[in-house]
Formats: C-alpha cells, structure tokens, sequence
C-alpha cells in the first residue's frame, strides 16, 4: 500500500478538492445528500470568488500566486482528514477490528488504497491544471495551442475521474460506521459495480479516447516542454519558480505527464487484490471479475492508438526523409511517389536486405504499407526508392505472394502475380523470427485489404 502510494506522487499527499469540474447538470448531484450538495457548494463558491480575482488582476504577481497556490494547498489539506491514515486497518478502533474476517480486512485496505491513489491522481491533475496551465497562460503568455500540446484533453481527464472519486466517496459515506472511536470509518462490502461504471459504457469509452491521446503524446509533451525549457527565458524562470513552491513538492510538469500516463495500468493490479479477498458467493465477485476484464479491454485499446499514433509520426519521419525528386514506376505501371507514403497507414518497418540479379546483397529499408511494401535506400542522409535490377521496389499487396526460401531460413520470396511476367524477389532478413513476422504481417495485410 505505502510503496505504491509513494511510486506515485511521493509519498501521501493532501486529498483534492473535486468539485471544480463537477457540472450543475451532472446526475452525481441529484444522489448526493443534502450535507454533501452544501458542501460541494460552499467549494465550488470558494473556487469562483477566486476567479473573480484573478481575472480582475491584469498579471500574477508573486504575492498573488502564492495566494493562489496557498488556497489550493488549503482546499488539499482539508479532504486530507478523511483519508489520512496511511490504511484502512489503522483508521478503524482496534478492539472492532480483531472481530473482523481478516479477508473482509485486506478488501477494505485495498479499497481505501484505490481512493487515496484516485485522489492522489487528481491532485496531479489539478497541479497540471491550476498550478501549470492556467499558470503558463497568465505568466507567460502561452498560446492554447502550445498547452493543449502540452497538456492534451486534461480538462476530459479530471472530469473523468473527479465523477468517478465522487461515486467511491458517496459509497464510502453510505458505509460508514458510527459510535465511538468508529466514527468516520466505514466497510464496503460491494465496490464492482462502480468499476464496471467507470470502464464500460460511455465511460469506458470515454476512457479509451482521452488516455489514448493523453498517452499517444506523452513523448511530444515532454520534447516540447524541454524545448521550451531551453528557449523560453520566461517559461524557465517560471518552472524555477513554481518547483520550489511547497504545493508542488518538486512535482514537474515532465513527472506529472508520466503519472497520468501510468495511473491506468494501476486499476488492474489494485482489482485482482480486491478479488483475492472476496468470496466467490459474494454479489461483488462476479462485478470484480467483469470490471478486471473491462479494464484490461481499455488499457489494449489505448496501447492500440498509442502504437498507431507512434507509426504515424514514424512515417512522417520517412517522408520528411526522402529526396522529393524520388519517383518509382510499380509493375501495373502507375508511379509511386514520396507524397503516397502519406496515403496510407505503416504497419510495420524495418532493415532487410535484397539480392540482385548477380547474387549480391543490397542494404535496404521496408516498409509494409496498407496496401504495398516499400523498399527504400539511403543516399546523401535521404531516403530514395531502392533501384534493384530495373525492378519496381514498391510492391501492390494485391495477389502477391510471399514463399519461405527453401534451406535458407532467414530468407524469403516475394513473387508479383497477376501480370503477363510475374516477377520474383528474393529478401533476407535478420533472423528466422525476423523473417518469420514479416510474411505473418504481408499475409495478414494482404487479407485485410
């Protein structure tokens, strides 16, 4: 529980506000008790008094930012007592405790771990938001578009997961125990159906779309914020300034973008612990088996757009690389040039080599396209169409056909069908495994298209 805390955002830290981005219309409110509503209320009308002053100030000053920040570390600090104990177990009156089931116990830890993580990811959140972002905008003068780059979809991100804290805290109140040294404690004995909420549906979609962006950008964020770093006199003397500041706790922009890349990957872990400790009979085991299963289905689909994202911005790299006088005739006669990569989508790419017509090995590059496969040579630090015998090195996916070379387990035959002179090429790759994905990878392409 500590250590896992600690990986996160240092150690424990104060609890977030979460009522900042939580909407009027928003169905949470009309479940939420009267002394909840009063309070999120009295929360939400401190934030706005706030950006009433803000926005009547022409700049921050640094005795305005520390106000700002002072205030923000109070909102943190006051939700910090409900959750301050570093477990569930030593929150709760001792004597109650021992005649507990000891498995009911560790669920309960586990649960009380997933709330302060959440609340511990918000804060990060509202450091990259507060602090960071609106702080850059008014500071420094930084273009929405260079913060969007730097922070992608975060308002998404903190709506997300501040209406997802409020369903587990509103659970938590509805379990609380009361009496004695007991008050404030609390046993929750059904948590799946939450989870299942959060990672299906139009949640679970939400999920996919903003962490698979988020992700996808993570590399481009941080480059940019080191670019600006470097080049940016304002940009810098304000990161100075803000690193030192006791809200952020040292916490950089490049450290809070890695946070939130990894807070997805946590859900799983956190899950599994819980079903280890519930009983098969009980209503939550079956909701905790369905939500690891829905988790894991959000986490493969934003590992899917952050691959597609990554070759994306590979083959611009190609493009950007290759001599635009570069041109290749195909065998169907139509001509393949450097804007054509861009037409299509990269599925996989690597060294390989080609032999001509004399036995000899030429050093090339592939990459398998959509719907061709491309060879490419380096000539002057450029990329050209690989020249090999007057044969096209830009092949059509459509009726090609791929063969193992008998006795040589690193090689391959590409064989063109379909024409009045099939023509046939033979390429080597690196290993048999190499060699092995690249005809899967042809094949299957070739089968989608």
């Amino acid at each position: 529980n500590d250590s896992e805390n600690n990986s996160e955002i240092g150690g424990l830290c104060p609890i977030p506000v979460l009522t900042f981005m939580l909407r009027p219309c928003s169905p949470v409110f009309d479940e939420m008790p009267i002394k909840t509503l009063r309070y999120l209320s009295q929360s939400t009308d401190s934030l706005n008094r706030t950006n009433q002053v803000t926005e009547s100030m022409e700049s921050l000053t640094d005795e305005g930012t520390e106000m700002m920040d002072g205030q923000l570390m109070g909102e943190f600090d006051a939700e910090a007592k409900e959750l301050e104990a570093d477990s569930w177990s030593l929150g709760v009156e001792q004597q109650y405790l021992q005649q507990l089931d000891k498995e009911l116990v560790k669920k309960q830890d586990v649960i009380y771990e997933l709330m302060q993580t959440e609340m511990h990811h918000i804060r990060t959140l509202r450091i990259m938001s507060e602090v960071y972002s609106k702080g850059l905008q008014k500071e420094v003068q930084l273009e929405p578009q260079t913060l969007e780059k730097l922070f992608p979809v975060l308002d998404e991100l903190l709506e997300l997961h501040t209406q997802h804290l409020l369903r587990l805290v509103e659970r938590k109140k509805e379990n609380q125990l009361n009496g004695g040294s007991l008050e404030g404690s609390f046993i929750i004995n059904r948590i799946g159906d939450i989870l299942i909420n959060q990672f299906s549906g139009s949640n679970g979609e939400s999920m996919k779309r903003v962490y698979g962006k988020f992700c996808s950008r993570h590399n481009e964020a941080v480059s940019l914020y080191k670019d600006l770093l470097t080049k940016d006199r304002r940009f810098k003397a304000f990161i100075k300034k803000k690193m030192s500041s006791s809200i952020v706790r040292r916490l950089g922009i490049p450290e809070c973008i890695l946070l939130v890349t990894q807070r997805i990957t946590k859900y799983p872990v956190l899950i599994q612990r819980m079903l280890q400790h519930t009983k098969g009979r009980d209503e939550d085991f079956e909701d905790l088996n369905e939500s690891i299963r829905l988790v894991k289905e959000v986490i493969a689909a934003v590992d899917n757009k952050v691959n597609e994202h990554e070759k994306r911005q590979r083959l611009k790299e190609f493009h950007s690389r290759m001599d635009s006088k570069s041109i290749m005739t195909m065998k169907n006669k139509q001509m393949f040039a450097r804007e054509d990569l861009l037409r299509r989508r990269l599925i996989h790419d690597g060294a390989l080599q080609l032999k001509n017509a004399q036995g000899r090995l030429k050093d090339v590059h592939a990459l398998l396209l959509s719907d061709v496969l491309v060879f490419l040579q380096e000539k002057d630090q450029k990329y050209v169409f690989a020249m090999l015998d007057q044969r096209s090195t830009v092949l059509s996916l459509q009726k090609l056909i791929v063969r193992e070379v008998a006795n040589k387990e690193r090689g391959l035959f590409l064989i063109t069908a379909g024409t009045d002179k099939p023509e046939m090429m033979e390429v080597l790759a690196s290993s048999k495994e190499e060699r092995n994905t690249w005809m899967q990878l042809i094949q299957g392409s070739m089968q989608s298209m």
